[in-house]
């Protein structure tokens, strides 16, 4: 048995398509990976949804 270690991921433009897809991912994979940042341009209340969701240690929004 292989130990696999968690992955941390910072997402930029996590509001946006592939940003949104990439949380899709990780969601499926807590074993693997773990959100540590988030950034967005504008879409504050994406950026907090997406924050309560995945407990990022660092967001940052460009605004």
């Amino acid at each position: 048995m292989s130990h696999v270690s968690v992955q941390s991921v910072t997402v930029l433009g996590a509001t946006g398509s592939i940003g949104k897809s990439t949380l899709d991912v990780i969601a499926r994979h807590p074993e693997r990976y773990r959100v540590y940042a988030l950034t967005a341009h504008t879409s504050k209340e994406a950026l907090l949804d997406q924050c309560k969701a995945h407990s990022p240690r660092f967001a940052v929004l460009d605004d």
